[in-house]
């Protein structure tokens, strides 16, 4: 399988798995999705600054930031929020397993498949917890807006 295909994948494939979920969950936990990749982003522009990793490849248009950053890092978080959300340690937990998962087994995995020039998994993991505690907070201030807009 070429990177070409794997990068597209991580794109295309998690954002076809929001139609399993109802549409109101999807608007309801959009903001937190939306607000993930933003913190990706500079998480990953931050890495790139200070030679963290570099990119090596990329799909078109996308010149600099990878496309996990717009397909994995907006709709995993809307998942985990619609299982988990009310339930904090079941989500935190959840949450610093999949950070393990994607630092130091995912970046790796790219690392060695040239996507990408990866050796900071501990920075990563650091800074994918404190986005999930943000998240979860976010999330909990934006719940309190929709009860006071529905009375």
């Amino acid at each position: 399988m070429s990177n070409e295909v794997i990068l597209w994948g991580t794109l295309i494939l998690p954002w076809l798995s929001l139609l399993l979920m109802p549409k109101a969950e999807v608007k309801r936990y959009l903001p937190a999705g939306l607000l993930s990749t933003i913190f990706c982003i500079i998480v990953i522009e931050t890495g790139i600054r200070y030679s963290w990793w570099a990119i090596h490849e990329t799909t078109f248009p996308f010149s600099v930031i990878p496309t996990y950053a717009y397909g994995f890092f907006p709709v995993l978080p809307m998942w985990l929020l619609k299982f988990t959300y009310k339930h904090f340690v079941l989500y935190f937990s959840l949450d610093v397993i999949f950070n393990i998962v994607f630092a130091f087994v995912i970046l790796p995995w790219f690392d060695h498949r040239g996507i990408v020039r990866f050796s900071a998994g501990l920075t990563v993991f650091i800074f994918e917890v404190i986005i999930s505690l943000i998240l979860y907070g976010f999330q909990m201030w934006m719940e309190g807006i929709y009860v006071h807009s529905e009375s």
